[in-house]
C-alpha cells in the first residue's frame, strides 16, 4: 500500500489507467443521482489536475543527460564604426 505513494508507482501507463477509469465512472455516478452535472466537471478538473501536476515531476525526475540535448546560436558580431 505504501508503494501507491512513491514516484516510481504513477508510470504515465497508470495515469492513464486512473483518468480512463475516473472518465467513466463519473456518467454512471451522474446516472445513478450522486453526482450533478455541475459537480462532475469539478472532479474530472480535479483528477486532471492532480494527475497533471503527478506527469511534470514524474518528468523532471526521470531527466538524464542522454535525454538532453544541448543547442547553440551562433550571432554574427556586427561591426561597429
Amino acid at each position: 500500500m505504501n508503494e501507491l505513494f512513491t514516484k516510481s508507482f504513477w508510470t504515465a501507463e497508470r495515469r492513464r489507467w486512473l483518468y480512463q477509469v475516473a472518465v467513466a465512472a463519473v456518467p454512471l455516478l451522474i446516472a445513478i443521482g450522486f453526482l450533478t452535472e455541475d459537480i462532475a466537471q469539478l472532479v474530472l478538473n480535479v483528477i486532471a489536475a492532480v494527475l497533471g501536476v503527478g506527469a511534470g515531476s514524474m518528468a523532471l525526475t526521470n531527466l538524464t543527460p542522454d535525454n538532453v540535448f544541448k543547442l547553440a546560436v551562433e550571432l554574427e558580431e556586427k561591426e561597429t564604426e
